[in-house]
């Protein structure tokens, strides 16, 4: 034993400074990912008497005396009847946030494509979930825009009222401009903040389906900047923001779209890296976007707790819920 700490020491006396924080970085997040409470308040009912229970599958089983039944640490998380351990969780949840794709993944960790689609798909729900249940509120300066990307209907044949004709990868809408193959992508940013992305609509979005977006996500008074376009003035009636257009303030270096723009770059250079995103699915990767753009190393280890540790809300889904669950249809 002496001898292998011996060699470890001199194996980190060879390392550069940054590969040493890495590794510490490593080795607090995979502390962090095993800490359990001893005795979890129920999920069921947050009654804190309780005892355990024996073992289910080597899993530790606990009794709660309040509402008289039983559970177990992944109750409820994004866990909760998955074969993996916790740590494989975290590791896949670390790999959704840095865009990694389902192939590397699989093959990273050991398992299937298949399996690989059906936990991003459960980290995504999750995501969606958690954004619902505490969304961002943008305050002091924010930027609101629109970007589009073409409608998609990968994994699946076209549909019969589909009127085009299939496209391949990195095609070309068969119409110049905006028309009705785009599907619109409203981002809202605060400067140094958090970012909103949804999408409800194909083309240029109305003045009712931007309040539907962004009415619980403004906070009053405050400053919003925008391109021109009219529907965002209805923001002001139902949020009390004040909007701005940039456009006729030339002059003025504060009243720019440069943030928000960024943020639709992130958005386009993934979607190249997924080789495109399956329509009824993008809401699911605008929560991801939202949360990722900025901080996804950062944010992994605190939404790795979030998600997965008990009490702290019920973020499963079953295999049903990946093709039914809060899906678009436009």
């Amino acid at each position: 034993m002496k001898n292998k700490i011996a060699t470890l020491f001199d194996c980190i006396k060879t390392l550069c400074e940054s590969d040493i924080e890495r590794i510490i970085s490593f080795v607090l997040g995979i502390v962090s990912a095993n800490q359990q409470p001893d005795r979890p308040a129920c999920p069921h009912c947050g009654h804190a008497h309780v005892i355990k229970y024996g073992h289910t599958k080597e899993k530790q089983r606990f009794f709660c005396h309040g509402c008289r039944q039983t559970f177990l640490y992944s109750t409820g998380t994004l866990a909760y009847h998955s074969h993996f351990s916790r740590s494989i969780w975290a590791d896949f949840i670390r790999d959704t946030l840095d865009g990694k794709t389902l192939d590397d993944s699989a093959e990273g960790l050991g398992f299937s494509h298949q399996t690989a689609f059906n936990m991003r798909h459960k980290v995504l729900m999750a995501f969606q979930d958690m954004l619902e249940k505490e969304p961002a509120i943008l305050s002091g300066i924010a930027e609101l825009d629109e970007t589009f990307v073409l409608d998609c209907y990968k994994g699946k044949q076209l549909p019969e009222e589909v009127s085009r004709a299939a496209r391949r990868h990195g095609a070309k809408a068969a119409k110049r401009g905006i028309s009705s193959e785009y599907v619109a992508i409203c981002t809202g940013i605060q400067r140094d903040g958090k970012a909103v992305a949804e999408t409800v609509n194909r083309a240029k979005p109305s003045g009712k389906e931007l309040c539907g977006i962004f009415s619980t996500h403004i906070a009053e008074e405050t400053l919003v900047l925008t391109d021109g376009l009219r529907s965002y003035k209805s923001l002001e009636a139902s949020t009390g923001c004040t909007v701005v257009n940039v456009n006729t303030q030339k002059g003025k270096k504060v009243f720019n779209l440069n943030v928000v723009n960024s943020l639709h770059s992130y958005i386009k250079e993934m979607y190249v890296h997924y080789r495109g995103v399956a329509t009824k699915y993008i809401n699911r990767y605008n929560a991801l976007f939202s949360i990722a753009f900025r901080c996804a190393n950062s944010l992994a280890d605190s939404l790795f707790h979030s998600l997965c540790n008990i009490g702290n809300g019920c973020f499963w889904h079953g295999v049903y819920d990946i093709h039914n669950y809060n899906l678009v249809v436009l």
